[in-house]
């Protein structure tokens, strides 16, 4: 049975994607609707969902923009709100929302700096996945948390020398996702909920927010093997299309030749 006839359990379900502005969370969400998903896109951008949802032609009106702040609980809990009072709940979330800063961490008045990329990475990640666990649950459904992570959660890497360091506040968040997803896990098996887990780890991605980062301080990073956007949506269907007693915990994956 291929991915797309494992899909076919999803068909009419809700998927919540966050960060759907960006090139990965613009893909992931485009892949779910195509499945026959209806997807609710969080972003606080929403000329560049309008443009996605336009692209889309005939299934257009299964991609839904929510403008949200993830690191506003207010936010959070009015858009799961919204949600369920216009769907009936969330069956998915993906947690795509993530931001990196240029500032290190031994840099002076990097405060902001630092607050924004937890906040981010962690606490926006962790109302989300309250909110879509509380809908899950209340409802018994089979439901699924993605949280796209990093191959910088696993890894510090080391910088070129001579060339500025990835801001570590980035890899720190990273790692706390690492964390975090195996702590949903437990807790999911605590509250008896048919709901599972995911972390994806990708390398570096055209487009993302690391790639252009690190691109605009080391000039090497322009030359490295990425991935396509495209190639992280297709792991988030490989994961939630795993049969219902086998559960994807950690999915690492790399651009051939990758070397970081």
């Amino acid at each position: 049975m291929n991915i797309g006839e494992r899909m076919k359990r999803w068909e009419g379900k809700v998927a919540v994607v966050t960060g759907a502005s960006g090139a990965i969370g613009g893909a992931i969400s485009k892949e779910l609707v195509k499945a026959g998903m209806i997807v609710c896109a969080l972003a606080r951008r929403r000329d560049k969902v309008e443009k996605l949802r336009a692209s889309l032609f005939d299934v257009a009106g299964n991609l839904n923009c929510v403008e949200c702040d993830i690191t506003v609980e207010e936010d959070v809990k009015h858009a799961f709100g919204w949600i369920e009072g216009t769907y009936g709940g969330v069956d998915l979330l993906v947690n795509n929302a993530g931001v990196i800063t240029k500032c290190l961490l031994t840099e002076k008045n990097n405060t902001k700096d630092l607050y924004t990329t937890m906040e981010t990475n962690i606490i926006g990640l962790c109302l989300c996945t309250r909110e879509a666990v509380k809908s899950m649950k209340q409802r018994d459904v089979h439901g699924h948390i993605i949280n796209v992570n990093s191959i910088f959660g696993h890894k510090v890497h080391q910088a070129v020398p001579g060339t500025r360091p990835l801001n570590g506040m980035y890899p720190a968040s990273k790692f706390a996702v690492t964390a975090i997803t195996e702590c949903i896990r437990q807790e999911l098996i605590y509250l008896d909920a048919q709901v599972k887990v995911s972390s994806i780890s990708p390398g570096l991605v055209e487009g993302d927010i690391v790639a252009n980062h690190t691109a605009g301080d080391n000039d090497l990073v322009k030359y490295m093997p990425k991935l396509k956007p495209e190639d992280v949506a297709d792991a988030v269907l490989y994961a939630i299309t795993t049969p219902d007693n086998v559960q994807i915990h950690e999915l690492v994956i790399k651009p051939m030749g990758e070397f970081i």
